[in-house]
């Protein structure tokens, strides 16, 4: 009994673990000189969120917004929601933007994702 309680313990941290949200990551399509958003699960609440780490040339960052899911209490910690990147797709071309999904203060916590970019 000893040995089950600290192996459930694990088991529940992992499966609870932000670290989840950023397992895939959506491909980013758009048309030359209009606005494209990317949508992404995040969980900033527990310091988790998404950052850009290299944006390509044929994108220009607007805005991030994040919006917690709707069945959270409002001010809830530890609810997930979804973090919304708003760019201007500037040039056409097909190419990838860099992102980090982590705790900014926490450089052990980052986990670096590549989104495909295509811009027609």
């Amino acid at each position: 009994m000893k040995m089950i309680t600290p192996l459930l313990t694990g088991v529940l941290l992992l499966s609870s673990s932000p670290l989840f949200a950023a397992e895939s990551v959506p491909t980013l399509e758009g048309a030359q000189g209009k606005i494209v958003q990317l949508e992404v699960k995040s969980n900033p609440t527990t310091g988790y969120q998404w950052m850009i780490s290299k944006l390509p040339q044929e994108l220009i960052f607007v805005s991030s917004d994040y919006q917690q899911n709707k069945d959270c209490p409002k001010g809830a910690v530890g609810c997930s929601g979804k973090q919304t990147f708003t760019f201007i797709a500037q040039q056409a071309g097909t190419t990838s933007l860099q992102l980090i999904y982590g705790r900014a203060f926490d450089k052990t916590s980052w986990q670096e994702k590549t989104v495909a970019v295509v811009i027609k």
